[in-house]
């Protein structure tokens, strides 16, 4: 029967919290120097997408780091692509006179099929990630313009949550669990 609380070692404790402080960290940080309305005029609000590679990387449990950072990675920046056509299409089917659920059945409807049909062929492009980030691009007003004003810099933000907070995981625990195997012996 499986127990409803199981208590967790000292050693998994101590490697979880190390990747709590370093989320923390580079959350904090980019708070600090992102947020302030002339550096969010220039180069938009790109903490949403450092935030959700985050997330995205540790609900994977893919035991290969380097093939989840290059999935979450490359999944999420073909979400935002796809989020970006699909706002481009939308406006411009607007202009055309399309009805407004057509407009947006289209987009949707390539995507899904695009994510679904070709992820056995690329699963590192075409995956949840994709998903997950085409739907948050849209999901209000504030992201959709974001997307449309400062498509680079939600690129970049996926790239620098992989690379630096990600990345930054997997080396500051991968030093700690060591530190900690030596302090056992």
């Amino acid at each position: 029967m499986m127990k409803f609380c199981k208590k967790m070692d000292k050693h998994t404790f101590i490697l979880m919290f190390t990747a709590f402080l370093w989320v923390m960290i580079c959350n904090l940080l980019v708070q600090a120097f992102l947020t302030s309305e002339a550096v969010e005029a220039a180069i938009g609000n790109i903490g949403w997408t450092i935030f959700l590679a985050n997330v995205l990387f540790f609900i994977k449990n893919n035991p290969n780091t380097k093939e989840a950072l290059l999935e979450n990675a490359l999944g999420g920046i073909f979400g935002l692509i796809g989020g970006y056509l699909f706002l481009k299409f939308f406006i411009w089917a607007e202009t055309w006179g399309c009805p407004a659920l057509l407009a947006k059945m289209i987009p949707i409807a390539i995507f899904l099929f695009l994510t679904i049909a070709l992820h056995p062929t690329l699963p590192y492009v075409f995956n949840n990630n994709a998903i997950c980030f085409f739907l948050v691009s849209l999901i209000n007003k504030d992201t959709q313009v974001g997307l449309l004003t400062h498509p680079f810099t939600h690129f970049a933000g996926v790239i620098v949550g992989n690379l630096v907070v990600n990345l930054g995981i997997v080396i500051l625990v991968g030093y700690v669990g060591k530190k900690l195997a030596k302090g056992k012996e």
